[in-house]
């Protein structure tokens, strides 16, 4: 539990640390199974959907995935639905992360066909949201917001609050997407407003990130505001030590100082976090970085 806290705080290192403690130390097939009749959930599946998600942000995306991989076919062995179905929804937020569209949209499918047999609207809010992120990240942003909106809504009506931020980030660029910039600003700034409410800070860079896009799709005029937002963004991330966020938050001020012909500064950036990688090259974040290092050459 308290992983799951350090997580939510955007504290990803001590995350992890908890997680991996617990994997060492008690990740015993009958121990875990005997405290799944009291906890309703398996922790071994638990404890590897959270280290994979707190991995990706460390900057270990395929260290993420790989878990990712191991975890749902953990889930599958155990027999036990409610864990089979944490196991697809974390992987799906992960495929999400890493902008794997297609992928995503299918785990989304696999997620609301498990909670439709099982009973389990919450679950079946959170794949019907994956299934809109997956829309978007594949560029089918007229087909996407209104299942990202009909998610939302159900996904609110369970009355949780965690991941709130997270999904309002989602829905905040859809709208920016769609050009619906003034829908776009409200979601946001709620993100940001029930992060500070609820110490629900795991996308706060993100968010930050995402208004200074909306700004910058506003108006041509809003490139010193739209620089606050990134640079806000970086500082975020850092604090937090999510290089992942801090790598697209850098990317989004690269791109700007780039159009501002200040090629050199972004450049110079870009490449100082992009050199702290030493892993996932080949996803789609790490592949635009290097594109957009090479333009700046």
């Amino acid at each position: 539990m308290p992983g799951v806290t350090f997580f939510y705080r955007a504290q990803f290192a001590n995350a992890r640390a908890c997680y991996e403690e617990a994997l060492s130390a008690y990740d015993d097939r009958e121990r875990t199974k005997f405290w799944t009749a009291y906890s309703g959930h398996d922790s071994g599946v638990t404890h590897r959907c959270y280290l994979a998600l707190a991995l990706w942000h460390l900057g270990y995306p395929d260290q993420a995935l790989k878990l990712a991989g191991e975890m749902c076919e953990l889930a599958r062995t155990i027999g036990h639905a409610f864990s089979l179905e944490h196991a697809v929804d974390f992987k799906a937020f992960l495929y999400h992360y890493c902008r794997l569209g297609t992928d995503v949209k299918a785990l989304a499918e696999q997620e609301m066909t498990i909670a439709t047999e099982q009973g389990f609207p919450f679950w079946h809010a959170l794949g019907t949201l994956h299934k809109g992120a997956g829309l978007l990240i594949q560029g089918q942003r007229e087909e996407a917001l209104p299942v990202l909106l009909k998610g939302f809504s159900a996904f609110r009506a369970t009355g949780a609050q965690v991941r709130v931020p997270s999904y309002l980030s989602l829905l905040g660029d859809a709208y920016r997407q769609s050009a619906r910039f003034e829908d776009a600003h409200k979601a946001l700034n709620e993100g940001l407003a029930v992060a500070e409410k609820n110490d629900d800070r795991c996308h706060e860079a993100e968010l930050y990130r995402l208004k200074g896009e909306i700004l910058l799709g506003e108006s041509s005029d809003e490139d010193t505001a739209a620089e606050g937002c990134f640079r806000q963004a970086i500082e975020t991330a850092r604090r937090q030590q999510s290089r992942a966020w801090e790598l697209r938050a850098t990317m989004s001020l690269a791109r700007l100082w780039q159009r501002q012909a200040r090629r050199e500064e972004a450049r110079a950036a870009l490449a100082a976090v992009y050199a702290t990688y030493t892993e996932g090259f080949t996803t789609p974040d790490l592949v635009d970085a290097a594109t957009l290092l090479e333009k700046l050459a």
